[in-house]
């Protein structure tokens, strides 16, 4: 399969969940990646890109079409075609709770949401996909660095 492939089949599975939650515990450096479809077909030019944290703060913010990036200390944001990548160096108490990443582009935007809750636990297994009370799969990947446990529920 080629690179652009893989990348459609993680956007599809990423744009059809309703929360993405990341286990992780104080002091870690972590990745929050936030797919999006805005750049599927090519790259877009006039493109703003946010991070928000679970105390609606700036965390960071990216400008494509003035090449403008600035971010709080502590964070930084990894851009590339259809991924917007917040990067936590050290996860502290105020970092706990959702995040949301907004894309926007002439006359549309979006706003996806990544809980991130603590653990006090350095390793996890990898869990098998289990079935909810609700009838609906629930869906486990584990990251490896700093033992970072995603939980996707669809």
């Amino acid at each position: 399969m080629t690179h652009q492939a893989l990348r459609l089949m993680l956007l599809f599975f990423i744009l059809r969940v309703t929360s993405i939650t990341l286990l992780s515990p104080p002091g870690c450096t972590i990745k929050m990646p936030c797919q999006y479809e805005y750049e599927i077909q090519g790259s877009i030019q006039q493109l703003s890109l946010q991070w928000r944290s679970p105390r609606n703060h700036l965390l960071c913010h990216l400008i494509k079409h003035k090449t403008y990036s600035n971010c709080t200390p502590g964070y930084t944001v990894h851009y590339s075609p259809g991924n917007i990548t917040l990067i936590i160096a050290h996860v502290s108490q105020e970092d706990f709770g959702k995040h949301v990443c907004s894309i926007s582009k002439l006359h549309e935007f979006s706003d996806f949401a990544i809980e991130l809750k603590q653990t006090e636990e350095l390793s996890a297994e990898f869990p098998k996909s289990k079935i909810d009370q609700s009838g609906s799969a629930k869906d486990h990947i584990l990251l490896l660095g700093c033992s970072i446990f995603v939980s996707v529920f669809g």
